[in-house]
Order: C-alpha cells, then structure tokens, then sequence
C-alpha cells in the first residue's frame, strides 16, 4: 500500500502505529512517517521487535494497546 501524508492526515480515528525497529521487511522510517502524518496518533517502536512484533511473548501489547484505547 502507498499512503501519501495528505491522506493519513485525514485518520480521525485513535491510531496506536506499532512497529519493530528490527524488522526486515519495512524500514522503521515508514512507522515514524506515518505517526507524523495522522493527528494526535501514538507511536510505540519496539526495541528489538521484528516483523510483527505484537506476537513477541516479551512485548506487553494485550497490556498496552486496551490502555491506549480507553
């Protein structure tokens, strides 16, 4: 998929970006790109966290997203 910044600019909804900073498929640039471009969203860059990294068992996403939610 190739979001422009004008059109992420346009997400209302809460937006929580999760991202591995190790991940070999997409550069942690494209995460931070996208927490720059869609208002008052969240960024969380796991250390460490490959390629969906909310599988990771050591990474408390159960935890952290419904926190991030509410």
């Amino acid at each position: 998929m190739n979001f422009t910044a004008q059109s992420l600019s346009t997400i209302k909804a809460r937006t929580l970006i999760v991202h591995g900073d190790r991940d070999n498929f997409f550069p942690v640039e494209i995460p931070v790109d996208m927490y720059r471009a869609i208002p008052d969203s969240a960024s969380w860059i796991i250390p460490g966290g490959d390629h969906v990294p909310i599988y990771d068992r050591n990474v408390p996403f159960t935890a952290t997203a419904p926190r991030f939610l509410k």
